[in-house]
């Protein structure tokens, strides 16, 4: 496993999950986000942010974090393994919201120097919560199909759709590391 991609809806853990492979596997993490979006909220050009997601993963060893469709078609045919934290939606909501209100509640910085809100998560252009809603269910349809195609062929792909599927993966990849296989 030296090129991993993390997708899932938000809260499924993606970069956790991301933070902590590259951690153990002595590999560069990039959580998606962190590129697309520049500071006061913009959204990096699609350009540029195709060009940096271009760069990031034109090398041998990297972890990403990120569901972009725009560059899906860059980051999954290039990885060895995709893993899907296709974790329940309730999970998900729930974890979305807690992170969002300590977010603001602690004035983190998140994504470029940018500030969480509560309102984000059911107010503004692209609210969080109804963005899982709405994209969760078509990713369980769709992603199937597009991870079947030939030029995917080679992913070793793993859907975890539990923690405690989570779980025993990460156990898969610590004994894969002292074994010499990861």
């Amino acid at each position: 496993m030296q090129r991993l991609v993390l997708v899932g809806a938000s809260g499924s853990g993606k970069t956790t999950l991301g933070r902590w492979v590259a951690r153990h596997l002595g590999l560069p993490f990039t959580d998606l986000d962190d590129v697309f979006w520049r500071s006061g909220w913009q959204r990096a050009p699609l350009d540029v942010f195709r060009a940096d997601v271009d760069r990031l993963t034109s090398t041998s060893h990297w972890v990403v974090a990120g569901n972009y469709s725009s560059v899906q078609d860059l980051v999954w045919p290039r990885a060895d393994t995709l893993v899907w934290l296709d974790l329940p939606l309730p999970l998900t909501l729930w974890r979305t919201t807690v992170r969002v209100l300590r977010q603001a509640r602690t004035a983190e910085s998140i994504c470029n120097g940018n500030r969480q809100t509560v309102s984000a998560l059911v107010f503004g252009k692209d609210p969080l919560l109804w963005y899982a809603l709405k994209t969760v269910p078509q990713r369980r349809r769709r992603w199937p199909q597009v991870l079947g195609a030939a030029e995917l062929a080679h992913l070793r792909v793993a859907r975890l759709a539990t923690p405690t599927a989570v779980a025993r993966w990460q156990d898969q990849v610590l004994l894969a590391r002292s074994s010499g296989r990861a």
